[in-house]
């Protein structure tokens, strides 16, 4: 009899034991994810066709833009999170990009790519919707038909060639950068806990370093293919001109 009581209260320990271990784990908290790019020349926020001087040059912008991809948030180690919407098309009269969903917790980098990564930028692109970061009919989107692929980063504007530097900015200079090999990567150190029900990561962008390694007397005109090294010059530049804001 004893025996029998005693199998029979190891038996319910067991049961409640393995009932234990068998309870879901808690799920992640998630929060929304926006990061924030500031338009800079400079010091100064980048307006459209205001003149500033770059590299001792008169310039203003009429257009600056550049897509994002492969946005992921690392932790100390090697795991990486992406958040819900990996992309976007990052133009200089918005600020606030919103990347959907990711998981709430302590990061330690935010990475991602200038440009297109390989796949979506040589897929169908009349498979994403109106609201889509790479849909290719929006009113800032850049994509060449010829090459079946995006502009990675598109800048445009007048400057100053003149030998003395003295006359206007009337010299109009394309800076279309793009293909594959254009791709970039940025990281930023963070050290940020993200969590909340909106949290954000805000980033300066600054168009001036961009050009830092460009004679704006003469290198007026890249489309990638034509003039490739100017536009090796231009992408080389993205990791020093994107910087975490203070």
């Amino acid at each position: 009899m004893k025996k029998s009581v005693l199998s029979a209260l190891t038996l319910v320990t067991l049961s409640v034991i393995f009932l234990s271990s068998c309870k879901p784990t808690d799920e992640p908290t998630i929060t929304d994810l926006s990061i924030n790019f500031y338009p800079k020349v400079g010091n100064d926020a980048l307006v459209y066709n205001q003149e500033y001087t770059v590299n001792g040059r008169k310039l203003k912008f009429t257009k600056a833009q550049f897509y994002v991809s492969a946005v992921r948030l690392s932790k100390a180690g090697p795991s990486s999170t992406p958040p819900e919407m990996p992309y976007a098309l990052v133009q200089s009269l918005e600020t606030n990009y919103d990347f959907g969903t990711v998981d709430a917790g302590t990061y330690s980098a935010l990475e991602f790519e200038i440009g297109v990564d390989s796949l979506a930028n040589h897929g169908d692109p009349t498979q994403w919707g109106a609201t889509h970061p790479l849909y290719v009919n929006s009113l800032y989107a850049s994509y060449w038909d010829w090459s079946q692929g995006y502009v990675f980063m598109k800048l445009e504007g007048y400057v100053d060639t003149s030998a003395a530097t003295n006359g206007t900015a009337s010299a109009g200079f394309a800076y279309h950068i793009g293909n594959d090999e254009m791709l970039r990567a940025v990281t930023i150190s963070l050290n940020k806990t993200i969590e909340g029900s909106n949290a954000a990561i805000e980033l300066n962008v600054d168009y001036a370093k961009l050009l830092e390694d460009v004679d704006l007397q003469t290198e007026l005109q890249t489309h990638s293919i034509a003039n490739e090294p100017l536009a090796i010059k231009i992408a080389d530049k993205t990791q020093e001109a994107i910087t975490l804001r203070p």
